[in-house]
């Protein structure tokens, strides 16, 4: 089976998750549980995968510490940037949120109005890296998930030469594929039930929320 059919089923997959927790009427704990359900399901997928990969001889070399790949660019789309707003505001203390929220906005400083390929130039950490460590893992979007590489060289390669298209991540294609794709099914059935989305670059989309003051209920109007 080809990837172009890998990718029909995880969008079915992440259609029908969203349809079993949001069909009958959406709710802010409704919502939450969705999105969690549809992390659950990626990080296992991805936990066998990760195992396959060894058995084979192919390990991932993402390592806890490793952080190359956390000062480029991440996308997240509004259910995702909402799940960790939610997340940070429950689990962060007061002074810890006004840190992500100053380095958000540093952030996006840098990133407003620039075009991908530009912004793909820019070596800056995420908002939520403290000493090479994410501080929001459970709460961290599908690009982030999905993103294994089997070379920590590659990954070095393009810290240090950054949009240049001399190096790139020798990532693996089954994840990456398998994680959008479900992630795209889930926000289809999410605009079936009128709950438009937007693609944004994660800390443009969190300063933002935090700005205007937009939550689950808020979204939902």
């Amino acid at each position: 089976m080809d990837q172009k059919e890998i990718g029909k089923i995880f969008y079915r997959d992440g259609y029908r998750l969203a349809n079993q927790h949001l069909g009958d009427g959406v709710t802010v704990d409704k919502l939450r549980s969705a999105i969690k359900a549809m992390y659950e399901a990626v990080d296992g997928l991805l936990e066998a995968f990760l195992q396959r990969t060894g058995s084979e001889g192919k390990a991932a070399e993402c390592k806890k510490g490793c952080a190359f790949c956390c000062h480029q660019p991440v996308f997240a789309v509004s259910h995702e940037m909402l799940f960790l707003k939610d997340y940070i505001e429950q689990e962060m203390p007061a002074d810890k949120q006004t840190q992500f929220i100053d380095r958000s906005r540093e952030k996006s400083l840098l990133t407003l109005n620039k075009t991908i390929e530009e912004q793909q130039r820019i070596t800056h950490a995420c908002p939520f890296l403290e000493h090479n460590s994410c501080m929001i893992y459970e709460a961290r979007p599908m690009a982030c998930r999905i993103y294994l590489s089997s070379s920590l060289s590659s990954c070095r390669k393009e810290y240090d030469e950054p949009g240049t298209g001399r190096s790139k991540p020798e990532l693996y294609e089954f994840p990456l594929n398998a994680g959008r794709m479900l992630n795209e099914g889930f926000v289809s059935c999410l605009k079936q039930l009128g709950l438009e989305s937007a693609e944004l670059p994660l800390e443009q989309g969190y300063a933002s929320l935090v700005t205007l003051k937009q939550d689950f209920k808020s979204w939902m109007g």
